[in-house]
């Protein structure tokens, strides 16, 4: 048998380290594609990795779920940059727990399969995650965070699709359901978008008088939008049974005034004793840089407190508090009372008073910011030796009801719908809800589709080591030939 030379050794040995490498390189990626602690993410804000928190929830899960995208991968994925982020996410969260698949349904090719869901309003691109009981839609647009350029005009500063997936995966198979009851019977707006909201974040929703049905005992929050009679001694005293329930407290009241608003001696009352006095007027702003739609009393509002407000600050996202009335504070505390302001106008607001002229200006306002616009009041019972809370009640009062209206809760460019929900659920005891810090897509190094990255990854582990080896054999012949 002829053995092999010096050459053939050579060549020998680079056809095998080329095969070697090939595999090595095969068995990483396929590793990585499915176990996700064998992934890295070497971008700066982390677009490409989960939060702990998500992934113990995910871990803490007891329920299947199915994220269902409603396109194509590939469709799905080359949109844009974004969705390839967004996209990589949910294969995350598919491949972390064991409890969470991902699906994508050719919503074009499969029309039945919104036909089973007959109430809902979907469209090319939507992401609808579902468990056995419930579902939830989330628009491809609710996936980002929106900025405004000098033009005007909206473009994506950067991706909410954790937070936004987490939360969609919570109502449909995580969380407690909390139990809201919508306050009618004294010419209360209805905020319908604002219902739904709720109802997308696991609420269970109920409306009724207080007079007449009472308040369940196993209600969590009575909210009250805008009433234009007031309550009753009767009302109000169940309203304060409610808060205190029978001292084990844990209770929330949403209060939401308007400019709009006739006198309600009773119901002012009731909230100065917890603190906050609701004025007369409606709130105006003179830089047109803090208002919507260059309406003056559309209003922007600032975040005054760090707790709640923090992450929308961070990332500029503004709280819109429309046709507000101005509030002030009776106390920041008191026995076991307190208050203070979660929300406020800046310093070049000011208030328009109700019997003001046609020829009213600015100038003439007698009352200016800054001043609250959204309060939070509570009653606490503190442990006498720790002086920690062990059981509170919350009252959470709002100058704007507008706040709530469609225009706000829905638009990508307020933090309104995010920020009253993570305020009501944290107010309530929701331990799971959390709020994640949205991930900038600023100075990525590289943002590649699926199909980009399928490319790359075949060019790494087929490309490089073939030429690896054709360079081996070009050597060796120009060698032998020499």
């Amino acid at each position: 048998m002829r053995k092999l030379g010096k050459q053939g050794i050579f060549i020998a040995s680079i056809a095998v380290m080329a095969a070697i490498l090939i595999l090595v390189s095969a068995i990483l990626t396929m590793t990585a594609e499915n176990i996700p602690a064998f992934r890295f993410d070497l971008t700066k804000t982390g677009l490409f990795k989960l939060d702990s928190r998500t992934v113990l929830f995910l871990r803490s899960l007891d329920k299947d779920v199915v994220i269902n995208v409603l396109a194509r991968e590939d469709t799905f994925a080359n949109e844009t940059e974004y969705n390839a982020q967004a996209n990589e996410l949910m294969r995350l969260f598919s491949k972390t727990g064991g409890r969470v698949s991902l699906r994508y349904v050719d919503y074009v090719r499969d029309p039945g399969f919104a036909a089973a869901y007959p109430g809902l309003i979907m469209k090319h691109g939507d992401i609808l995650v579902s468990s056995k009981e419930k579902h939830y839609l989330i628009k491809t647009e609710e996936l980002f965070n929106y900025a405004r350029n000098p033009q005007g005009q909206l473009s994506i500063a950067s991706s909410k699709a954790e937070e936004v997936l987490y939360r969609a995966i919570l109502s449909v198979a995580g969380s407690r359901t909390l139990r809201a009851l919508i306050s009618a019977g004294h010419g209360e707006y209805t905020m319908d978008d604002f219902c739904q909201l709720l109802l997308n974040n696991n609420y269970e929703l109920s409306t009724g008088t207080i007079i007449t049905g009472g308040i369940n005992p196993e209600t969590d929050i009575v909210i009250i939008i805008a009433p234009h009679s007031d309550f009753s001694d009767e009302e109000l005293q169940k309203l304060d049974s409610f808060l205190i329930n029978g001292g084990d407290y844990g209770k929330t009241i949403l209060y939401c005034a308007d400019a709009e608003q006739p006198p309600l001696p009773n119901l002012s009352l009731f909230l100065q004793e917890w603190g906050v006095l609701t004025e007369d007027g409606a709130v105006f702003e003179t830089d047109e840089n803090r208002v919507y739609n260059y309406h003056p009393f559309y209003a922007i509002a600032d975040y005054a407190e760090d707790s709640y407000g923090g992450v929308f600050a961070e990332i500029g996202k503004p709280m819109l508090m429309p046709i507000s009335r101005p509030l002030s504070l009776v106390f920041e505390y008191r026995n076991n009372y307190s208050a203070k302001a979660l929300l406020s106008f800046a310093a070049s607001t000011g208030v328009r008073p109700p019997d003001a002229g046609p020829d009213f200006t600015a100038r003439d306002a007698r009352k200016r910011g800054p001043m609250p616009a959204l309060v939070l009041c509570a009653y606490r019972i503190l442990n006498r030796e720790t002086a920690k809370t062990e059981k509170a009640s919350y009252l959470l009062v709002s100058g704007s009801a507008g706040m709530l209206d469609g225009y706000a809760v829905n638009s990508p460019s307020f933090s309104n719908a995010d920020y009253i929900t993570n305020l009501l659920n944290s107010l309530s005891g929701r331990e799971e809800a959390l709020t994640l810090r949205p991930k900038s897509f600023g100075a990525q190094g590289l943002m590649l589709s699926r199909a980009q990255a399928n490319t790359l990854g075949a060019i790494m582990i087929f490309v490089i080591p073939l030429l690896v080896l054709a360079f081996g054999v070009f050597i060796w012949i120009k060698r032998r030939s020499a």
